[in-house]
């Protein structure tokens, strides 16, 4: 009887409420909507004119760091006992940015590379 009880109790102890990651990386993920948002208004602002593209450089930075930190909130918050769908929405709602600033990266080091 005495493992039965100790089984039980590890069980318990591996259920862990991690809401406040989930509703972290939700209110993570839209900011990165946002910040995506404002690559887009920065990319177009400088297509008219010559820049170094320091500012593009940094918004790119800040896009991937904010929604990089939502995704990875999300995975973790996802074998929550509750928000469990709060964390699904947020890994859904930032792999798009996400995975839309990696391909920009890749393609553009790609096209760096052949054209040299």
């Amino acid at each position: 009887m005495g493992t039965v009880s100790q089984q039980k109790a590890k069980k318990e102890i591996k259920k862990v409420d991690r809401l406040g990651r989930a509703v972290v990386s939700f209110i993570f993920s839209f900011i990165g909507l946002a910040s995506l948002g404002l690559f887009h208004m920065a990319m177009e602002a400088n297509k008219s004119y010559n820049t170094n593209g320091n500012g593009i450089m940094i918004t790119m930075a800040l896009v991937l760091l904010i929604n990089a930190t939502s995704f990875f909130l999300g995975i973790s918050a996802r074998r929550s006992t509750s928000g469990r769908g709060l964390a699904i929405a947020a890994i859904t709602i930032s792999s798009i940015p996400l995975a839309l600033m990696l391909l920009l990266i890749i393609g553009t080091m790609l096209a760096m590379f052949l054209m040299n």
